[in-house]
């Protein structure tokens, strides 16, 4: 499955980065996570991928966080991706979910 949230914040890109990675080794103590910082029009950008153990076995995840700032709000933008591990077409869909999109502020 894949989803995209949008989250307003006051924190600056490394810490909004910290905070999310806090979060998900909180609310998934198994899980494995490596890290890369991705360049992105300006913007501050990561790249997540990992696996942790879930009901039914281990899942292997990807997330593009972006730091996205306007004049007046700051926002947190992630892509998550999670599938079953090795599941077929997982690759490919990392692949498109992944890559840079479009911003635009009005």
């Amino acid at each position: 499955t894949g989803t995209v949230t949008i989250a307003s914040t006051t924190l600056d890109p490394a810490a909004a980065f910290a905070d999310y990675t806090t979060k998900l080794r909180h609310s998934k103590p198994d899980v494995r996570v490596d890290t890369a910082g991705a360049k992105f029009c300006g913007y501050s950008s990561q790249k997540l991928t990992g696996a942790f153990l879930g009901p039914s076995g281990a899942v292997d995840f990807a997330d593009r966080l972006t730091h996205i700032w306007t004049n007046t709000n700051k926002y947190l933008v992630v892509t998550h991706l999670e599938g079953p591990a090795d599941a077929p077409g997982f690759d490919a869909a990392k692949t498109a979910l992944m890559q840079d999109f479009a911003v635009v502020i009005p």
